[in-house]
């Protein structure tokens, strides 16, 4: 997996939030398999993964992989500041990933499937409750 096999999508900011968004547009879940491939074929040049909802990033995105820790046990493991979950589902918004690259660059990508399903298939099934 490449990232010139993933779509580009603008970062932006709903100031009333994700809740109650209306009308339904579509049934979106994040796709774990897609970006476990990007992290597999790219870590080397990856220092942080983030994921959230690209229409309302900043109340939705989560850090879910770095280079220094590898996949978070859970979005944003104790390890970062606040205990915010990302969101992974939408029926009115695109999940998303945001890269950081070791040249401090960053750039966020359009990843979904459709689908409503909101857990955090990152480190694979076993680890859900």
């Amino acid at each position: 997996m490449d990232f010139i096999d993933l779509n580009p999508i603008a970062l932006s900011h709903t100031p009333l939030g994700t809740r109650n968004q209306l009308p339904r547009e579509h049934d979106r879940q994040l796709d774990w398999e897609k970006i476990a491939a990007l992290i597999r074929d790219n870590h080397d040049v990856m220092a942080v993964v983030q994921a959230g909802l690209a229409e309302d990033w900043l109340n939705t995105q989560g850090t879910i992989w770095d280079e220094q820790w590898g996949y978070y046990r859970y979005p944003n493991d104790p390890r970062e500041p606040d205990d915010t979950v990302f969101w992974a589902a939408s029926t009115w918004a695109t999940p998303a990933i945001l890269v950081t690259f070791h040249n401090e660059l960053t750039k966020a990508f359009a990843c979904y499937k459709i689908g409503r399903d909101p857990d955090f298939h990152y480190l694979g099934r076993e680890h859900l409750g």
